[in-house]
């Protein structure tokens, strides 16, 4: 249990930054509900296009409003990091740096799952199957522009964490070490020819999903202990 608990005593929390990163997660109720699996990229079939595309008009419109709001947890996260930092008397400019970063990154994502709704409400009212598959195209290539700026994001918290010594240092690394995977990602590794390269640094996704959690709960209990602390000491009789 120590290894959840603030680095110091200094740290004040709050619930923002779990409810952020618990609010981001739900996305997976939409990928799993809809069975949302474009964009599929301009390597895939005819076959596998039209199958994924057509007839899923209204779940993938649902889930493009789903991810719309529920994806806003990440920067929810980051702005109540950058509030924890700041209340704490370590404010850093990385903050600011990381919650545009992460609105940057959310911002194309949802656009992405817009435009594959689209595309399916149009194949199934009558739109070409090449059309869609451009669309598609579109889609795919805009996904992968997300990872950049998600990397900068978590990079920037990750050492603006560090430098604060607000926090324990393992935690620190698990924020730089996935940061800079999806920077790295998104600085080399976007071009179609890549995908392979692209593909295995996107596994940075797994621990960059313990650390929102595992900052979420160091926040959360940081902000139960002051809460539970006494604001004045009684003055001695």
């Amino acid at each position: 249990m120590s290894a959840l608990s603030p680095r110091s005593t200094d740290l004040t929390g709050n619930r923002l930054v779990l409810t952020g990163a618990v609010l981001y997660l739900l996305e997976w109720v939409a990928i799993v509900a809809a069975g949302v699996g474009v964009p599929l990229g301009a390597t895939a079939s005819t076959h596998d296009v039209a199958s994924a595309y057509a007839g899923h008009t209204e779940a993938l419109g649902w889930a493009a409003g789903w991810f719309s709001v529920v994806l806003l947890g990440r920067v929810l996260l980051m702005v109540g990091l950058r509030s924890a930092l700041s209340r704490s008397g370590r404010a850093h400019p990385l903050m600011d740096a990381a919650v545009a970063a992460m609105a940057v990154s959310v911002t194309l994502e949802i656009v992405v799952y817009a435009v594959t709704a689209g595309a399916s409400w149009s194949l199934t009212h009558g739109g070409s199957l090449a059309t869609t598959r451009a669309l598609d195209a579109v889609a795919f290539q805009a996904n992968e522009t997300i990872y950049g700026p998600l990397g900068v994001s978590v990079l920037c918290a990750a050492v603006a964490m560090w430098r604060s010594g607000l926090f324990s240092q393992a935690l620190s690394v698990l924020g730089v070490v996935s940061g800079a995977a999806f920077t790295i990602m998104g600085i080399a590794f976007v071009a179609p020819r890549f995908a392979g390269i692209a593909g295995a640094l996107s596994a940075a996704a797994l621990p960059l999903w313990i650390w929102m959690i595992w900052t979420g709960v160091v926040a959360w209990r940081a902000r139960s202990s002051s809460a539970s602390w006494p604001s004045e000491v009684p003055a001695a009789r």
